[in-house]
């Protein structure tokens, strides 16, 4: 009965993830219909996911900014030391960040208000 009643629950959830993403596809075709701006993507080009940083050399952090309406505003963040930067791109000495496993995130807001974000995790030495 336990396993009948935990196959029904993920069949439920399975079919209700697929209509979510049924339905957001209808909305990306409304938008384009209607004119309106390509979804916002964000996708960090530098540090690469993985990346292990280390020394007194400054590391880029930049990323691939696409849709949405300009101007953009940016945040980068650190699951480990919070708040990086507001800029569009900056240069870090990873010496001052916390050493171990970062998740570096990046959320940028366009004129609308519309947002998307990018994620990498990378660690300090």
């Amino acid at each position: 009965m336990k396993r009948v009643l935990f196959v029904a629950i993920c069949f439920a959830i399975l079919i209700a993830g697929c209509i979510e993403l049924e339905n957001a596809g209808d909305e990306d075709a409304t938008n384009a219909a209607e004119g309106g701006a390509e979804k916002l993507t964000v996708t960090i080009s530098s540090p690469n996911a993985g990346e292990i940083l280390q020394g007194d050399e400054d590391i880029g952090f930049d990323a691939v900014i696409k849709g949405g309406k300009e101007p953009y505003d940016y945040s980068w963040s650190s699951s480990i030391d919070g708040v990086l930067s507001t800029s569009r791109s900056f240069r870090q000495d990873p010496s001052k960040l916390s050493k171990g496993g970062h998740v570096i995130i990046l959320k940028v807001t366009d004129a609308t208000g519309s947002s998307g974000q990018g994620s990498v995790q990378i660690e300090v030495m």
